[in-house]
């Protein structure tokens, strides 16, 4: 029985709850409203019972007072209607309520609206999905997460961790490269304006260098199958040239203390052999336009003389089994002919003048006489330019004359109508056909040693002192 009425009373405290939410006016009533807020068991003692519970629900009303007014009407005092909210504001029920940024009715905190009501921002900790990378909630740029939330990569302009620089362009060529490290010597990438080449490697041999400069003659590298030597240097007379190769004879160049020469040919006939020496006479090669010949020896009676001159009659060198003589004139009536053999003819000629005497021919003289031979003339004669016929004795007697002559033997010997003398006569020999020595007759006399400042050297069919100026020649043969 208690708990039918309980549950009675709880049922007619709904049903009013329901009628007064759901009244038009704010503040009037039509009845009574108020209900008792405790029930008392019957079957219990006076006080208030603990099974009958109040309700939150259910608005309070503050009861009417029927007091008469003056005009005769009913004065009904009554609560505001307004004063209930319902279920308190909370977070979470998709209203936006005051303190609150937004309400999507979720908790789900990767959205735009987190589960505390506010908007998603980046640095707010949270990862908007499709928005963010990442978010630490922090406002440090270098660590994995940066302040515009993206998660730290080489190229993002932010030098993060693991890296070194980080310029936020895909310029592999500047101070800083993709990889975000600092562009240097070595990393195979050429950095404009700084280095020639980088080929990542620090090989000094291939086409760059571990300096990152381009391989050229002269920096002291050689460059594998390009150079053959490189001395760092330009002086081409060293051992290694301005063009990086080894010197050698024939590369035009004159390797100090080695060459003497180098014209760059193989040309064995100009002034530079083939062995960088100077052409000279001797080195068995015949130097074009300057020599005739070159036997490689010093042998002056081959073919070929000391001067590299062919030999030949007149050249004064006796080539052997070819020439008798060479006496290197062109005399053809002393002992050595014209044609280099051997002859008995021997001649004397010389020009006296009147009035002078003939010491100046007095030393030919004496070496005509000189090379007069021992033997086999058959012939003498006395002549000049004034009596081309002149003397002559033929035979036997022309020898002995010869000899005698040569010997400066006093002779006397009637030869061929005339009378042959020979004897000294001043200061020298004097030969003549007249018949006497030292006389002043006419006749064919010769004796161009008489004496300094005597004019009397002889004539020829002439007077033979002070004789008129006259050729007088005397012929062995």
């Amino acid at each position: 029985m208690f708990a039918t009425k309980k549950h009675s009373w709880i049922g007619l405290s709904v049903v009013m709850m329901l009628s007064v939410g759901c009244s038009d006016g704010e503040n009037e009533t039509t009845g009574p409203t108020s209900l008792p807020t405790t029930a008392t068991d019957p079957g219990t003692t006076a006080g208030t019972t603990t099974d009958a519970p109040t309700t939150t629900d259910a608005p309070t009303t503050t009861p009417t007072t029927d007091t008469p007014t003056s005009e005769g009407t009913t004065a009904v005092e009554t609560t505001d209607a307004s004063t209930s909210t319902g279920p308190a504001p909370v977070c979470g029920d998709s209203n936006v309520d005051d303190g609150e940024e937004c309400d999507d009715g979720n908790d789900d905190d990767t959205d735009d609206c987190t589960a505390a009501c506010k908007s998603a921002v980046c640095g707010d900790s949270l990862v908007q999905t499709g928005v963010e990378d990442c978010d630490d909630g922090n406002q440090e740029d270098t660590d994995t997460c940066t302040n515009a939330c993206k998660n730290a990569a080489c190229g993002d302009g932010i030098v993060g961790p693991g890296e070194m620089c980080d310029d936020g362009n895909a310029d592999d060529t500047d101070a800083c490269t993709n990889l975000c490290a600092p562009a240097s010597c070595g990393d195979s990438v050429v950095q404009v304006d700084v280095e020639e080449c980088d080929d990542g490697n620090d090989v000094e041999t291939d086409a760059c260098l571990s300096t990152c400069k381009a391989a050229s003659c002269g920096d002291m590298a050689i460059q594998a199958d390009v150079e053959e030597c490189d001395d760092g240097n330009m002086v081409d007379t060293d051992a290694c040239t301005a063009m990086c190769t080894t010197a050698k004879c024939g590369d035009a160049a004159v390797q100090a203390g080695v060459e003497e020469c180098d014209d760059g040919n193989m040309v064995q006939t100009d002034m530079c052999l083939n062995s960088c020496k100077t052409a000279k006479c001797g080195d068995s090669l015949v130097q074009e336009g300057v020599e005739e010949c070159d036997d490689g020896n010093m042998v002056e009676t081959d073919m070929c003389i000391n001067t590299c001159k062919a030999a030949k009659c007149g050249d004064g060198k006796v080539q052997m089994n070819v020439e008798q003589c060479d006496d290197g004139n062109m005399v053809d009536n002393d002992a050595c002919s014209n044609t280099c053999k051997l002859t008995l003819k021997k001649t004397f000629s010389a020009m006296f003048t009147l009035n002078q005497d003939g010491q100046g021919q007095c030393g030919n003289w004496n070496t005509f006489r000189g090379t007069i031979g021992v033997g086999g003339y058959t012939k003498v004669t006395l002549r000049g330019s004034l009596d081309m016929v002149g003397k002559s004795c033929n035979g036997a007697n022309a020898n002995t004359i010869c000899q005698n002559l040569k010997n400066g033997t006093n002779t006397n010997i009637v030869c061929d109508g005339s009378t042959w003398v020979i004897g000294s006569c001043g200061g020298g020999i004097e030969i003549s056909t007249t018949g006497s020595i030292c006389n002043c007759n006419v006749g064919h006399t010769v004796r161009p040693c008489i004496g300094a400042g005597n004019p009397n050297w002889g004539g020829m069919n002439t007077a033979t002192c002070n004789g008129p100026t006259q050729t007088l020649e005397v012929i062995c043969e």
